[in-house]
């Protein structure tokens, strides 16, 4: 079959949108393609068409468990086999996964950067045919780019191990400098093409409005837009308060954080996308890759720390191409919180080895010793011993990880501990005299089969989808099993971060943080910031024209549609 036809099968188009097929035609010739569309216009398919097209099968290389979510439910949706490796599966299930991909006709293979950084995983992508490489969010490769990952740096060693297989970097957002950081961070070849499409949103209203009463102005907007709507805040106490206060004055909302459980963050996400809620409140961790429909409203409570990201967000009113609008509230709170949070995200180099020092203390780890297992801090006391808040914390620790001392888990509850303690006769007499439970121990000997010898660290979640249940199910049947002296159970609720050594601990007089690396980074964070202040004190020019040219797109007629505009025709 060629494009179009599997267009028509698969979509139920008879056409591509502007500049798909650009792309498609470009991949099938071979050649390495930057693809710079807008949110809403289709970047998925300009992979998954030539993948289909293509005997073997596409790596796609995707930076959020919602983005790889979303999109095997839509390819399974459509008959088409794919699968995923995420930080939930664990290292008993890829040769499993690898095995479907040689041989069960997979045909998309899901793979997050921070996993792509096993020698394990690489190793198996030889024995398969990738057919094309697709790195999604492909601005994340850049130190310019608004979510800049060390992670995708690494993404880059595809080229020597699949040297001949064309790569597709995908992304919304790139001005030059993103631009060429991509290009020269995948090893691009030389016959390349960047396909870029306009990212004039014509049906879209920007409106900025200044020093008002957030609260009230809120319940006014959402009375007005009847349809759904996404509210985006700054923390995860905001995001909160800010959907209890809607549902005080009866308007349904949910809220939606990183944390939040993978599987509640799941089912917040499909009650809304089924009009379950109308509204939703959401720090800047929801809408990748969320491609709903009929959302008229982006409100926008807090300052966004660029434009990148404020384009991104508001990019999700109206993707059906019809009237919506994006309104940013902001004042000058807004500017200090976001300037603040800027010099706390970049330390010091003293200050960095501190902390170093002090959470290699706190997990009892001796110069020259790396731990085998994963550690984890409790969030509170390390907090009230140290004295840091916990936007410090995370920035430390985002800095550790950036420079390769450690990978941490985030703000997350811990994984429960597991062990059979009853011998195998009486197991095997066990589950033949209970049969509800047979299947279940099954799959536990299959995933962890160290249970009888030692404790083993359970991810409920992933046992959940296994058997197509819930988490809350799986805990039960945990704890009925211990109570039958089958296993033992630990259960930690505390919240911690997991933290993994990726060397041993240094001895401080031989730590180095490049501080000149450092400040190159805050340089380029406070451009964007100072770029998106004077974008919402503007009130003269277009404001579509401003975010147009900021992101490097030639301007011409303004929008007659943005707060600006409405003020120069009046």
């Amino acid at each position: 079959m060629n494009a179009i036809d599997i267009l028509i099968k698969y979509w139920g188009y008879s056409k591509f949108r502007t500049k798909q097929e650009e792309v498609i035609e470009n991949i099938l010739a071979n050649k390495d393609v930057l693809a710079i569309f807008p949110v809403g216009e289709g970047k998925s398919l300009c992979y998954q068409i030539p993948a289909l097209m293509k005997n073997g099968v596409c790596l796609v290389i995707s930076p959020l468990i919602s983005l790889m979510t979303d999109q095997l439910r839509f390819l399974s949706s459509k008959g088409i086999k794919s699968i995923a490796i995420n930080k939930n599966i664990n290292l008993n299930e890829i040769d499993d996964i690898f095995n479907k991909c040689k041989f069960g006709g997979i045909k998309f293979l899901f793979l997050s950067p921070e996993r792509l950084q096993s020698s394990k995983i690489k190793n198996k992508l030889n024995d398969i045919n990738i057919n094309l490489i697709a790195v999604d969010e492909a601005h994340c490769i850049s130190e310019w780019g608004h979510q800049f990952r060390p992670s995708f740096r690494k993404i880059s060693d595809l080229r020597s191990i699949l040297p001949q297989t064309p790569i597709l970097a995908l992304t919304a957002t790139a001005n030059k400098y993103v631009t060429h950081d991509i290009i020269t961070n995948l090893y691009f070849k030389k016959n390349h093409e960047i396909v870029k499409t306009s990212l004039k949103k014509n049906n879209v209203s920007y409106l900025v409005l200044e020093n008002t009463n957030k609260r009230k102005k809120l319940i006014e907007l959402v009375e007005k837009i009847k349809s759904s709507i996404i509210i985006y805040a700054n923390t995860r106490k905001n995001v909160e308060n800010i959907s209890k206060y809607l549902n005080y004055y009866k308007y349904n909302s949910c809220f939606y954080h990183a944390g939040l459980s993978f599987d509640n963050r799941k089912n917040i996400q499909e009650k809304w996308i089924k009009n379950q809620f109308r509204i939703i409140v959401a720090t800047s961790s929801f809408g990748m890759g969320i491609n709903k429909q009929d959302v008229r409203l982006v409100i926008n409570f807090s300052l966004p720390p660029n434009i990148e990201t404020y384009y991104q967000q508001s990019g999700r009113a109206g993707r059906d191409n019809k009237k919506a609008f994006s309104i940013l509230l902001f004042d000058e709170n807004d500017i200090k919180y976001q300037q603040t949070l800027l010099n706390q995200r970049y330390p010091k180099s003293y200050e960095i080895i501190d902390f170093y020092n002090n959470l290699s203390n706190y997990l009892q780890i001796p110069v020259g010793m790396a731990p085998e297992e994963n550690k984890s801090i409790n969030i509170e006391k390390f907090k009230d011993r140290y004295k840091i808040s916990s936007i410090e914390l995370y920035n430390f620790l985002n800095i550790l990880q950036n420079e390769d001392y450690i990978i941490f888990k985030g703000f997350v509850k811990p994984d429960s501990k597991l062990k059979i303690i009853m011998d195998t006769n009486n197991l095997y007499k066990f589950q033949i005299e209970n049969r509800l439970y047979d299947q279940f121990i099954r799959l536990l000997l299959r995933t962890y089969p160290k249970l009888f010898s030692q404790y083993v660290s359970v991810n409920e979640e992933t046992i959940a989808k296994k058997i197509n249940s819930d988490i809350d199910f799986v805990k039960k049947i945990f704890k009925k099993l211990e109570k039958l002296e089958v296993v033992k159970y630990q259960f930690n609720d505390e919240n911690t971060i997991s933290i993994k050594y990726l060397s041993a601990r240094t001895d401080s007089q031989y730590l180095s943080f490049n501080d000149a690396e450092i400040k190159k980074r805050k340089k380029s964070d406070l451009y964007r910031l100072d770029k998106m202040i004077s974008f919402c004190r503007n009130q003269n020019k277009c404001r579509r024209n401003l975010i147009l040219k900021y992101l490097g797109e030639t301007v011409s007629n303004d929008c007659e549609n943005c707060s600006n505009c409405f003020k120069q025709n009046k």
